[in-house]
């Protein structure tokens, strides 16, 4: 259908437009409320919007008078089913193509929970039926998930439009002018201040953070509380030197993950120390590419000592040996294959973390937003840009590609690299200007 150009609304249903290209003239529609469509047609003689606005009545007399013609591009004829039982029949086509290879299974899961929160939406509004979209009936959609930050609504209105255009329209249960129309995903414009929801944190905030995990954090009376804290300790340390998103470590198996020894000289002991070094095989990410990773710092002690806890802690308190494929970061009383919920973890952040040392921090002073679990991935992202790796190394360690790097996650602070801006070379010799040598005159 070609876009229109000017639409100038006359009253409830009725409006008259001109397009943009491919039909000259302008028009008049009316919905037909019984025929769930809108009749358009052609206002004779009218070569400008006053024209028309002074015939437009002259058509819908001939509306009135003309008996009702199915439309040639008419709904599903069967019983129409509700919007929650084509939700499920989508659901259940788009895990088909996950079995198959062709869809990745993070992205199914999201897209599932997206459609979740429309149907709640749905239920709001008063709309049961596929029939009942409108182009203007999400458009308080943004309101109604207004407790959100942008980016998550606007990825909800991107697997909402997916469903309307991939199965409602496909299928006949929406007219192609309800689904093609512009207005009918309400557009939601990203700002960079939205784009600091997850703040990296600071240097000082981290070593407080660390120290307080290490020690005051594992202070818990019972066995499974000591190893639910131990457990969490290094999951944080692992993300903050890794730069991977929580839900791809949560997914990390045995088998994925590759500790090293290559031994360091100390000049102090004189003598060859032990400097494990970790790399992480990730398999589910959120971009469906799989990719290995390199851990900074001391997080291949870190696992290492977890690891080695894990394994006592299993060995006294259960009755099962560790394979390959069960996940690092599961629990023990589910034999290491069920992870810990995002959301638990989440709440030990928020909770017994954040809330406690909330006076003690000083923050991210480029963001008001509060740390968050995810902020541990703009933290690696940042320090690495800061020790001097390309932004392209970064982007293939992290997964994502050096644009969404520079836009999402580059907020490194120029103070400090006063030195390379400031840098004065006192005591030089301003050099001489450049002689050009005649080489017809030697």
């Amino acid at each position: 259908m070609p876009a229109l150009n000017i639409v100038v609304p006359i009253e409830d249903g009725i409006s008259v437009f001109n397009y943009s290209k491919g039909k000259e003239g302008w028009f008049v529609r009316k919905w037909f409320k019984n025929e769930r469509r809108y009749r358009i047609k052609k206002i004779v003689g009218a070569n400008s919007q006053a024209e028309a606005l002074s015939n437009f009545y002259k058509v819908l007399v001939e509306f009135n008078q003309s008996p009702n013609k199915p439309h040639k591009k008419q709904l599903n004829p069967h019983k129409e089913t509700t919007l929650r039982e084509e939700v499920t029949t989508f659901i259940k086509d788009e895990e088909k193509r996950v079995l198959a290879g062709y869809k990745a299974g993070n992205a199914h899961i999201r897209r599932k929970i997206s459609l979740n929160r429309m149907l709640e939406f749905f239920d709001k509004v008063g709309v049961t039926y596929p029939s009942q979209i409108t182009e203007n009936t999400l458009e308080d959609y943004p309101l109604h998930r207004s407790d959100v930050v942008a980016n998550t609504i606007k990825t909800e209105l991107k697997d909402v439009s997916v469903f309307i255009k991939h199965h409602l329209m496909r299928y006949k249960f929406i007219t192609n002018e309800v689904g093609n129309s512009p207005y009918l995903i309400p557009k939601i414009k990203i700002t960079d201040e939205m784009l600091d929801a997850n703040p990296s944190i600071s240097h000082k905030d981290y070593n407080l953070i660390n120290n307080y995990l290490r020690n005051e954090f594992q202070k818990v009376p019972t066995s499974k509380g000591v190893y639910a804290r131990r457990m969490f300790y290094t999951f944080i340390h692992i993300l903050k030197n890794s730069g991977v998103r929580p839900s791809e470590l949560l997914a990390v198996r045995f088998k994925d993950v590759t500790i090293t020894n290559p031994k360091r000289w100390s000049e102090t002991k004189q003598d060859w120390e032990d400097d494990y070094k970790v790399s992480l095989f990730i398999r589910k990410s959120k971009t469906g590419k799989k990719r290995d990773v390199l851990c900074r710092s001391n997080a291949g002690f870190h696992l290492y000592d977890f690891i080695k806890f894990q394994a006592n802690y299993i060995s006294n308190f259960c009755s099962f040996n560790i394979t390959p494929e069960m996940e690092v970061f599961a629990k023990p009383e589910d034999k290491m294959m069920k992870g810990f919920a995002y959301r638990y973890l989440n709440s030990l952040w928020k909770d017994y973390v954040i809330h406690p040392l909330h006076n003690q921090l000083e923050m991210n002073r480029f963001s008001d937003k509060p740390y968050t679990i995810y902020s541990l991935r703009s933290t690696f992202i940042e320090n690495c840009i800061e020790a001097g790796l390309d932004v392209y190394l970064v982007a293939k360690l992290c997964g994502n590609s050096v644009s969404i790097i520079q836009r999402y996650y580059d907020r490194s602070d120029v103070i400090k690299r006063a030195d390379e801006v400031q840098a004065i070379n006192y005591g030089n010799h301003k050099r001489p200007e450049i002689e050009t040598i005649n080489i017809t005159n030697l």
